[in-house]
């Protein structure tokens, strides 16, 4: 078993986000471009948010364009 198998049966069969991690992990096993994007996304947003003031409001558009995908992956996700 690698460690990344260890680490998604725990989260997925942890009591507190087990559900929120499986029903998630469905949604990005299937669509990894999507995925990639959003996790892009977020990572611009907090770049340009320690870059300064005049790209503080074009990070915090990014931010919300990949929290907005995480939940939009929730949503879609299957059991």
């Amino acid at each position: 078993m690698k460690d990344y198998d260890v680490l998604d049966t725990f989260f997925c069969n942890n009591l507190s986000i087990g559900k929120v991690m499986r029903r998630m992990y469905a949604y990005f096993k299937k669509h990894t471009a999507i995925t990639d994007a959003m996790h892009v996304s977020l990572g611009l947003g907090i770049g340009l948010l320690i870059a300064g003031s005049v790209w503080f409001y074009v990070g915090f558009v990014f931010i919300i364009i990949g929290l907005l995908g995480h939940i939009y992956a929730f949503i879609r996700g299957g059991e």
